[in-house]
């Protein structure tokens, strides 16, 4: 086994003079062909430990024998002398750490479904009122909470708890509230009282001063305490999530999630939507190859959507943006041949086909190898196992309840067009911040948006969600100017 070895050069004092004398740097040259300056660490390679030969060295460094030095270090780096008997104990080896385990392998995102928030929604959780919150002992809870009912309307901030423990409230309100003279071995609690329109300071200050709390006592020396009545803000509407309820909780005050949306479709109808989603990848596929295509042949830009029967998974129809092809025989282009228009001209001309009664003024034809896979009536990919005789669209409406898979988000005509073909759902990938008309508000939460998927003054409402893919690749590019 080879080791390196560190020999220090030293000094040496001879028995002859008596004085300390060293060698020259250019009297010993060692085996690296350098000059060796006394005080230096020289290193040289051997298969011996220090302990045999130490010793001869010494000697022989002591005597100002160079040459026999330098003649010993090479034999001594080649063969091991025989009958020498090793001194002192082994040098301890040092262990050789470990290698480091490799880095755990990066676990793949998965797409997800994001269910868009309402208009409503949005407003309702940027509005907050005005509360009072005061100090109290804890074994007076009940006395107060029934002695301020007076002020208090029974459904009013019934998200918000009503008793909180001082080491429950968030910093940024904690650090604001005034000190109390209360007894720390005393159990306290914080208590929100009300809105402040409900009643003026010195009215609650009134009720409060005949609480236990505050009136007059034995321990604290027959004064009553005074109450430190402080005014905070808190979320005026329920949350409408778990984790909104979470975020209010450390941002204002204890927030209950009590598991509903008056501004918005209830949870239970939402996680049964998304069940019906399972294939949401798939179809988005589909849209993205329609989509390349169109923009490859340069009919259209890299728009496409996918439209498809709930009831079995059969795909209606699958269009692309088509505002680039010529219009028939005319020479000019028609603006208004975006993706979701030709998937609803799709499907009317495929139920005109089967016998209803609708009659779309300009046929639709299909540009692309894909869309040719489905339109006009071709076999679908249906699932094993559906029943093909289901009919897609129930009443007299194109697109009644039928889920719609984008690649972009649509713009207010699309969206428009969408709702009046009375859609049930709409599932798209790319958000477009400037054009989209679905999104509440935009990316970034500096501006509010259209929201027309779920509008209390419109007569359709359809659910919509965004397709979180993290491995999504625009391609082609679509500019965030245009209208999708």
């Amino acid at each position: 086994m080879v080791r390196f070895h560190n020999i220090q050069v030293p000094r040496v004092t001879t028995s002859r003079c008596g004085s300390t004398c060293s060698p020259s740097p250019t009297d010993i040259q060692w085996m690296h062909g350098s000059p060796v300056t006394p005080g230096l660490t020289l290193k040289f390679t051997t298969i011996l430990s220090l302990h045999y030969v130490r010793p001869q060295l010494s000697a022989l460094w002591r005597h100002h024998n160079y040459t026999r030095l330098q003649t010993t270090c090479a034999a001594v780096m080649v063969t091991k002398p025989r009958g020498l008997r090793r001194k002192g104990p082994a040098l301890p080896q040092q262990p050789v750490p470990p290698p480091p385990p490799p880095p755990p392998p990066e676990e793949p995102a998965i797409p997800e479904l994001v269910h868009l928030k309402t208009t409503e929604e949005v407003l309702a959780a940027r509005e907050t009122v005005e509360v009072y919150i005061v100090r109290i002992l804890a074994k007076t809870s009940n006395e107060t909470v029934t002695a301020l009912k007076v002020f208090v309307p029974q459904m009013e901030l019934q998200h918000l708890r009503r008793l909180a423990r001082p080491h429950f409230l968030p910093p940024s309100v904690s650090e604001k509230l005034p000190p109390t003279d209360f007894p720390e071995e005393q159990g306290q609690l914080y208590l929100l009282i009300g809105q402040t329109d409900c009643a003026s300071v010195k009215e609650i200050m009134k009720v409060l001063r005949t609480t236990s709390s505050f009136k007059p006592t034995e321990e604290n020396g027959g004064r009553g305490r005074r109450p430190a009545i402080s005014v905070i803000k808190v979320p005026k509407h329920m949350p409408t999530s778990e984790a909104q309820a979470e975020e209010w909780s450390v941002k204002y005050w204890p927030t209950v999630y009590k598991r509903g949306n008056p501004f918005g479709p209830h949870p239970s109808i939402v996680e049964n939507t998304v069940q019906q989603l399972g294939r949401a990848g798939e179809y988005l596929a589909i849209a993205r190859r329609a989509a390349r295509e169109s923009a490859m042949s340069k009919v259209g830009y890299g728009i496409g959507g996918v439209i498809v029967n709930p009831k079995n998974g059969e795909i209606i129809a699958v269009a692309g943006d088509a505002r680039l092809s010529p219009n028939g025989d005319k020479p000019w282009c028609n603006p208004l041949d975006h993706a979701v228009l030709r998937l609803i001209s799709m499907v009317a001309q495929k139920r005109l086909k089967d016998g209803n009664e609708v009659s779309p003024n300009n046929p639709v034809k299909a540009l692309t190898n894909t869309e040719s896979q489905f339109f006009p009536g071709l076999p679908s990919n249906l699932p094993e196992g559906a029943n093909p005789d289901d009919e897609p669209c129930d009443g007299d409406y194109l697109c009644h309840k039928l889920q719609v898979f984008l690649t972009h988000e649509p713009c207010i005509m699309c969206s428009m067009a969408l709702l009046h073909s009375r859609v049930g759902c709409v599932v798209f990938e790319k958000v477009m911040d400037t054009t989209g008309a679905l999104q509440p508000d935009g990316a970034k939460g500096d501006h509010f948006g259209y929201g027309i998927f779920w509008r209390p003054d419109l007569n359709w409402k359809y659910h919509c969600f965004r397709y979180n893919n993290p491995d999504y690749d625009p391609v082609p590019e679509v500019p965030d100017n245009l209208f999708a």
